[in-house]
């Protein structure tokens, strides 16, 4: 595959023009290739109507077919719906609890991958929290923590606070092992760094499509593991979730086999069509090139912050990053450390009390000279 040509590339990101922008955790800007797709939908709306839906239709499956094949899973498996809180209530409300069994989860999660599961609590489920230290994971307390009870576990792939990668295929196995359910909140790490379902042994992953990916708000996709999908049920039944969707007379309530069920009825085309189009750009560019190109960015931030006796949070090791990079200065406070970042226009975030930086593939090593030379 040819190298990417970073000019042609970086003209796809307007926000270079107006900010040194270095938190895509929280969200990423969109490409121009996702706001034409987005527009030209609209568009067709305004001038045709619906004339053209079946258009709309393989344009969702064909994003589909490419998150699918992002994340090593089938397009079956893949289910369009708003929110990664959205994705754990499906579960919830589809997997039987029994009063008694347990969600064992980690206390630095993101809140939307916490308060889903508490919610199951008036039922008699029960949260168990594992510790983390200096905002890691040691899948050998996950171990320690199951017990008889363990229906599932929930785990980000990668700490939205300290930016640690979790060790999602040793955990990933524990389950098997085990007998347990493993849920994954990918929304910090698919589109940073490679994904598979299959080698993680991931029953559930949600996503949101506006961080890591550069999709449009609104959008997120739950993948479930095609062997689970008709145990999980779905009280939201719509006209879009049977067999037969495009039938007005034979009512019959013989649910789709596949993750398309959960999706509802009122399809987010522009949402949809809007990531078709970013995820075609970053095939093109090739996924593999955009990990490494991340990567590079982030070890050299890494590394001349260690050089300058930061304090690094979370990772540890190189196989422990991703894209986000949290510290804290000795002598400066987060909030001075931001105003001065920001007074150059360089925009990062503060979360649990550290500086967090997140940088994306398309940025230069000028720009992080220009990082660097404003960070004390």
């Amino acid at each position: 595959m040819l190298k990417p040509d970073i000019d042609e590339i970086r003209k796809q990101f307007s926000i270079t023009n107006n900010h040194f922008f270095f938190n895509h955790a929280s969200i990423s800007p969109m490409p121009q290739v996702t706001v034409r797709a987005i527009q030209e939908f609209n568009e067709d709306i305004m001038h045709h109507g619906n004339m053209h839906e079946r258009r709309w239709i393989r344009q969702v499956e064909k994003t589909r077919e490419m998150y699918a094949r992002l994340i090593n899973a089938e397009p079956n498996e893949i289910a369009f719906i708003k929110s990664t809180s959205q994705a754990i209530s499906i579960i919830c409300k589809g997997m039987k609890f029994r009063k008694g069994e347990k969600i064992l989860t980690a206390d630095v999660e993101f809140p939307a991958n916490i308060y889903p599961w508490m919610a199951m609590t008036p039922k008699g489920v029960e949260i168990k929290f594992v510790g983390a230290r200096d905002g890691r994971i040691d899948p050998k307390d996950i171990e320690r923590s199951i017990d008889a009870r363990t229906k599932i576990i929930a785990l980000s792939l990668v700490e939205y606070g300290s930016g640690f990668r979790n060790y999602v295929e040793e955990i990933g196995e524990i389950c098997k092992k085990r007998g347990i359910f493993f849920y994954l909140d990918g929304i910090q790490g698919v589109g940073a760094i490679p994904v598979d379902v299959k080698k993680f042994n991931v029953d559930f992953m949600s996503v949101a499509a506006s961080k890591w990916l550069f999709g449009p708000q609104g959008v997120a996709i739950l993948y479930i593991r095609k062997d689970i999908i008709d145990e999980i049920r779905y009280e939201e039944v719509s006209w879009r979730s049977v067999i037969e969707e495009e039938s007005r007379k034979s009512y019959r309530m013989d649910s789709k086999g596949s993750a398309r069920k959960f999706e509802g009825d009122n399809v987010n085309f522009s949402g949809i069509i809007g990531l078709g189009a970013t995820l075609k750009f970053r095939e093109k560019i090739g996924n593999n090139n955009i990990y490494r190109m991340l990567s590079k960015n982030v070890d050299l931030i890494f590394e001349e912050l260690k050089r300058r006796k930061y304090l690094i949070f979370g990772p540890v090791s190189r196989s422990e990053r991703a894209g986000i990079i949290s510290v804290t200065h000795s002598e400066f406070s987060c909030e001075e450390l931001v105003r001065r970042l920001r007074a150059e226009n360089i925009i990062v975030s503060i979360r649990n009390n550290h500086l967090r930086i997140s940088p994306h593939f398309y940025q230069t090593e000028d720009e992080l000279d220009f990082l660097f030379e404003v960070l004390p």
